[in-house]
């Protein structure tokens, strides 16, 4: 009896499940007929295989059926969910309109109150207007009453203001007449003070004048006595001069050669030495026009060493820098300078150098030799070196400032003496007056660059720059170049003890 052909049909659910299985039952479909190729005949497999493909017919009907009846459902599913949701919206606009009528009878309700309350203010007010009209009735009645007392006081308080107005007029011209006897004596003891200040500069370059007549007298006697010594003391002191660098042991070992020099009266009476010491100090700044900056402060620290043993070699210093650049003593300038001056002997006056053809010299150049100068000046007065009595310091640079601010006009030359000034001696100030060099500072900016720029000279231009480039830039803040010696800490300066007193041997640095 031959086996019967059993196939196995899958539910089928839906597409996406079939998709998966079909493969399965293909390969087992596979596997079936060749087994049942081994058992029965060929005509047993094609009614096998018709039998088979009548019943995969059935299945696939079947599933027809299924997918329809899925597909119907679904669409039932969906008249359903659209009723329920158009049902919801009906809710919806059913709880809104309940909502807003909810909402009109609220603000009913408000209205209602707040007309309520209104009424009771405007009653309220009402009373209280009544009230204070008749407070106003009162007044004006109480105020006519008055008003015939004041006028009768009226009369008599004008008649006292009118005696006291005299009174005060005649107290108002003794006070007037008082303060204006008080402002020309103020005046007066100004103009005193100006000109007794301008006296003392005048006196102060006479002195100077007449010790540099008196010291070239004494140069003149002394070269024709002994022109020889007197050209090897200047030689010698030229030469330790311009061997000043901006170092330590060069600011040592040539302010001692220096003091020793001046000090030995068997090579050349102190006083010429000085001299030459202060001629040849003043000659650098026409000779290191282009690069004095950085050897500035060193022939500063040279010159406080020297001068602290020899101070006459501070007033011969100052009084040569002074014919050389009259912007070193501005008060020096107004003094000197004559109502009416031709060109020539202007030039003469302010150190404008002959050059050839008897020509003075190009501005550029003397303004160059006008910031070395200043620049020596500058380095000078900030240079304080514990230990050593300053001759001429801060307090004196300080004073410069003021006299060139207050006595000259704002033009090329002060504008470029005030720049090299500040340039050296700007972080020093800044350090010893702190506020007051703010101020001055201020006044540079806003009234001596607005002079300067008024006159629209081109010329102008570069040092307009400068000065507002230092004050904008907060450059005082700065310490210079130089200020301080190379390969040295200051507290470990010390001068050579032999060219000091016993008294003076200890160690000091600068400040």
């Amino acid at each position: 009896m031959q086996r019967g052909f059993v196939m196995r049909v899958p539910d089928y659910s839906s597409d996406s499940e079939t998709s998966g299985d079909d493969d399965d039952d293909d390969s087992v479909i596979k596997e079936n007929q060749t087994r049942l190729m081994g058992r029965v005949g060929l005509l047993d497999g094609v009614l096998a295989e018709l039998e088979h493909e009548l019943c995969h017919q059935g299945t696939k009907e079947k599933i027809r059926n299924k997918v329809k009846k899925l597909q119907t459902d679904l669409m039932h599913e969906y008249e359903r969910s659209a009723s329920l949701l158009s049902q919801l919206e009906k809710d919806g606009d059913y709880e809104r309109e309940l909502d807003r009528q909810s909402d009109m009878q609220h603000c009913r309700a408000i209205a209602e109150e707040r007309e309520n309350h209104l009424l009771a203010v405007h009653r309220e007010r009402e009373l209280q207007s009544r009230i204070e009209e008749r407070k106003i009735t009162n007044a004006l009645e109480e105020a006519r009453r008055e008003e015939q007392v004041l006028r009768e006081e009226r009369l008599q308080k004008e008649n006292l203001a009118h005696e006291q107005k005299i009174k005060n007029a005649a107290a108002a011209a003794l006070e007037e007449a008082r303060r204006k006897e008080e402002v020309r004596l103020l005046k007066l003891k100004e103009q005193a003070l100006r000109e007794e200040r301008l006296q003392k500069f005048k006196e102060q370059a006479l002195r100077e004048d007449r010790l540099l007549k008196e010291i070239d007298e004494k140069i003149q006697a002394f070269r024709s006595i002994s022109s020889q010594a007197f050209r090897d003391q200047e030689l010698q002191i030229g030469r330790r001069i311009r061997q000043i660098s901006g170092s330590r042991d060069s600011v040592i070992a040539k302010a001692s050669e220096l003091i020793t020099l001046l000090n030995d009266p068997l090579l050349c009476p102190q006083s010429i030495s000085a001299a030459i010491f202060a001629k040849k100090i003043v000659s650098q700044c026409s000779n290191q026009r282009a690069n004095f900056n950085g050897t500035a402060f060193a022939y500063g620290y040279v010159i406080v060493f020297v001068t602290s043993q020899v101070p006459l070699a501070m007033d011969l210093l100052l009084a040569e820098l002074h014919k050389a650049c009259i912007y070193t003593d501005p008060m020096h300038l107004v003094c000197s300078k004559p109502a009416a001056i031709s060109k020539e002997d202007c030039f003469k006056m302010t150190g404008f150098r002959e050059e050839d053809w008897n020509a003075a010299e190009s501005l550029e150049s003397y303004l160059e030799g006008v910031a070395s100068y200043i620049k020596l000046y500058g380095a000078l007065v900030q240079t304080e070196v514990r230990g050593v009595k300053t001759l001429h310091g801060l307090k004196e640079g300080w004073a410069w400032v003021a006299r060139l601010l207050n006595s000259l006009e704002p033009d090329i030359y002060t504008a470029v003496a005030l720049y090299s000034f500040l340039e050296m001696a700007g972080f020093a100030l800044f350090r010893a007056y702190k506020t007051q060099f703010q101020k001055m500072l201020n006044f540079i900016s806003g009234r001596f660059v607005d002079a300067l720029e008024s006159k629209q000279d081109p010329d102008l231009k570069p040092v307009i720059v400068q000065l507002e480039t230092y004050i904008d830039t907060n450059q005082f803040l700065k310490e210079p170049e130089g200020r301080h010696l190379k390969t040295c800490l200051l507290s470990e300066m010390a001068m050579p003890e032999e060219n000091y007193r016993p008294q003076q041997r200890r160690q000091y640095y600068t400040g």
